[in-house]
């Protein structure tokens, strides 16, 4: 339950709409023990500890990201998310360094709606009478509207 903890920690300092990237490393460190400490009464972990601590379950966090994201590329007709996840298990018992499985998933369902942890798919857009179901754009730039700065222009000169 520390990781977990952890983790919701991890994600309330770092990622606070106000100051989440504006701290320095070891500031940010200092506010998550004491928002850890708010949540483990009685913890004895430093906010060094706390660092080193998430420095191994990030690195296994991220593995299971790309574990899950291989698993979803290689998706079977059929298959549910049990095979998937089952499938994510083997590809990062692979790629775990002598661990065989992964242990996380408390801390994996706090966050995997992290930016830093969300699952980019990567395979083949799928498409129906040549209209993409799935559809990322390309940019957000006003510039790629529609309405370009051509008709920006034309529209002024109607003005006058």
């Amino acid at each position: 339950m520390e990781d977990v903890s952890l983790c919701e920690s991890w994600l309330h300092i770092s990622h606070c709409p106000v100051t989440g990237n504006e701290m320095k490393f070891c500031h940010m460190w200092k506010k998550i023990h004491q928002d850890f400490c708010e949540r483990v009464i009685g913890s004895t972990h430093t906010d060094q500890a706390l660092s080193s601590r998430w420095k191994i379950l990030n690195k296994e966090l991220a593995k299971w990201r790309d574990a899950l994201a291989k698993a979803m590329d290689n998706h079977r007709s059929g298959e549910n998310l049990t095979g998937e996840t089952i499938q994510a298990q083997m590809f990062f018992g692979a790629t775990g360094q002598g661990k065989k499985s992964f242990n996380y998933t408390h801390c994996w369902e706090v966050v995997k709606n992290c930016k830093k942890f969300q699952i980019i798919p990567t395979g083949p857009m799928v498409v129906l009478n040549e209209t993409p179901l799935h559809e990322t754009p390309a940019s957000d730039s006003p510039m790629d509207s529609p309405m370009s700065q051509d008709s920006l222009i034309e529209k002024g000169a109607e003005a006058y």
